[in-house]
């Protein structure tokens, strides 16, 4: 609305991409209800976009509790409403998006060249039982740890699967500088496939690394930490990390003058601050 609108001008921002964040429709038990309400919530932002579309792109809300549902919901909103891509907000119910049963959304997100973002959710019920219980009032199960390493962990699994053999054109996003990944990769690629059973041999095509480099952009969003961000150009390489804020997590303001304090080159600048982007959802974000 206005108000973000004169946030994002005070800061130098001319476009942002909105989306609905965990847990989304997500949460609901109710299959059919859920998926109606993600329907109702692409319609409502839709009408934002149509109201300012030189401001504003949008991921569409899905609704993973019905995979066949969640994948006509993405074609209608990329074909019809104009959506840029859609998002996911972690594990449903505690099911993870490696499933077989996901094939047919990843398959139609790779038809329709719309990436898909992974956003944070709590960790796994069982995770909370054993690791976060006795510090869940200090909020160690959210962003400052359980988001990451859920997030990260979840994006393993869909590498292991052997996701993207199957897809190689997928794309996905993740936020927050690869949910610590790029600082992970080295030793991620160093033991894949030593899990000390014999019959265990490594199934992928490539080491993980390589996928996470030509399958995963990932954002600045909420982690404007100059070293992670040295780390994850180094690992990613500037064609791979696009400007983010994760507002209203995190201030509009405090987002630009991260990546405009930071050391980059003109080159390495323009794509991060746009030119990834563009390039990612194919030319549908405004040259501003």
């Amino acid at each position: 609305g206005p108000l973000r609108l004169e946030q994002m001008d005070a800061a130098g921002i001319d476009f942002q991409v909105l989306s609905l964040f965990d847990p989304g429709v997500q949460h609901d038990s109710d299959v059919d209800r859920a998926v109606d309400h993600a329907r109702e919530a692409n319609d409502n932002l839709a009408e934002t976009i149509r109201a300012t579309p030189d401001r504003f792109g949008a991921l569409a809300t899905l609704a993973p509790q019905d995979p066949q549902a969640a994948a006509a919901e993405l074609t209608r909103a990329v074909t019809e409403l104009g959506f840029l891509g859609g998002l996911i907000n972690g594990h449903t119910h505690g099911r993870y998006l490696d499933d077989p049963a996901y094939f047919g959304l990843f398959e139609a997100a790779e038809a329709l060249q719309a990436p898909i973002y992974l956003h944070p959710t709590t960790p796994h019920p069982a995770v909370m039982d054993a690791w976060f219980q006795p510090y869940v009032g200090d909020g160690l199960h959210l962003a400052s740890w359980g988001f990451g390493i859920e997030t990260g962990t979840h994006a393993l699994r869909l590498i292991y699967s052997g996701l993207f053999d199957r897809f190689p054109r997928l794309q996905m996003i993740l936020g927050h500088l690869g949910e610590m990944l790029p600082f992970a990769a080295y030793r991620i690629d160093r033991y894949y496939g030593l899990a000390g059973d014999p019959d265990a041999a490594p199934k992928l095509r490539r080491l993980p690394s390589e996928y996470l480099r030509s399958n995963f952009y990932v954002t600045t969003s909420g982690n404007f930490s100059p070293p992670a961000f040295a780390c994850t150009l180094d690992v990613m390489g500037a064609d791979r990390v696009m400007f983010s804020v994760d507002y209203p997590m995190d201030d509009n303001m405090a987002g630009a003058k991260f990546l405009t304090d930071y050391p980059l080159d003109d080159e390495q600048c323009h794509k991060v601050g746009a030119g990834n982007a563009r390039r990612l959802f194919k030319g549908k974000i405004p040259a501003l």
